[in-house]
């Protein structure tokens, strides 16, 4: 999810009923180093509820001070430790998912974690690297503190292809006496449902990309077109504001392509927002779907 969960897309699910909503992932050796980035995709907007910051990195004793940093300077409710990110310029540094490989280094990086902030530290896993040895991991790093566990159903070697394993997920959950929150393919309530029937808790990523409403229909809420396409240009004057230049509407163009695919009355414009460089171009582009009062 990097690149999407900022504040301003943060700020929305929450509005529309998701639990807590974890940041983009922190480069903890970054942090230590002194660079500024991972101190921006760190920070909450302003009283933000029950932040949740989430670290990368492969060394102990390098993860524990970057997530003490970003204590010293957030107050997070917990830090989230990322063993899913299966992209190689991850990987390849040994973060990730390719600490699925390595469960003793894995362990000791939460338990650095833990021993550093007084605050809850958890991890977000993959069924394993290219085998599923998830319950083996899942069991060490209980065992060092993690206080909770979200896992997505799908080895790093699957990406994102093929469909996500709840069958292990729910296995790995008998064993443990920490929580277990499961991840991957849930885009429906009935989906949505039939997971929480089992005793799981449901992480939702992709499936609310251009839908942060997504958690309010989980909940039997609807939401209609209009207040849809109004979403779509707040989500845009939010990131206007927090960034402080229109390029946060170039960097939100993902994310407006998802939104043309979630609302049918926006399919028309894929192209413009495929182009769309500003705000006053965006808010010209959606006006003739809002009402004069609105814009």
């Amino acid at each position: 999810m990097a690149g999407f969960t900022d504040a301003p897309f943060r700020r929305l699910c929450r509005r529309y009923g998701s639990a807590w909503a974890v940041t983009e992932m922190v480069s903890a050796k970054a942090l230590v180093s002194g660079e500024g980035r991972g101190i921006t995709i760190g920070a909450p907007y302003e009283n933000e509820p029950d932040l949740v910051i989430q670290v990368f990195g492969g060394e102990p004793e390098i993860v524990a001070a970057g997530g003490r940093i970003l204590y010293d300077l957030y107050t997070p409710a917990a830090l989230d430790l990322n063993m899913g990110c299966p992209v190689k310029k991850v990987t390849g540094k040994s973060c990730g998912s390719k600490l699925m490989l390595d469960p003793e280094r894995a362990a000791a990086i939460v338990r650095a974690l833990s021993e550093a902030v007084p605050v809850p530290v958890s991890a977000k896993l993959r069924l394993g690297f290219d085998t599923v040895n998830v319950l083996e991991v899942a069991r060490a790093l209980q065992e060092a503190g993690a206080a909770l566990l979200t896992i997505h159903g799908r080895t790093a070697a699957q990406g994102y292809s093929g469909e996500a394993d709840w069958d292990v997920i729910a296995t790995v959950a008998g064993q443990l006496t920490v929580p277990v929150i499961g991840s991957g393919d849930v885009t429906t309530r009935a989906q949505f449902e039939a997971q929480r029937a089992r005793g799981l808790g449901v992480m939702i990523g992709r499936g609310a990309l251009g839908r942060p409403w997504v958690f309010a229909e989980f909940r039997g809420v609807q939401v209609s077109a209009t207040d849809r396409i109004r979403l779509v240009l707040e989500h845009a004057r939010l990131a206007r504001a927090w960034y402080g230049s229109d390029h946060a509407v170039v960097r939100l163009r993902g994310q407006l392509l998802r939104y043309a695919d979630s609302v049918p009355e926006l399919s028309e414009l894929r192209k413009t927002f495929q182009q769309v460089t500003t705000l006053a171009e965006l808010e010209g582009a959606l006006s003739p779907w809002l009402e004069p009062a609105f814009v």
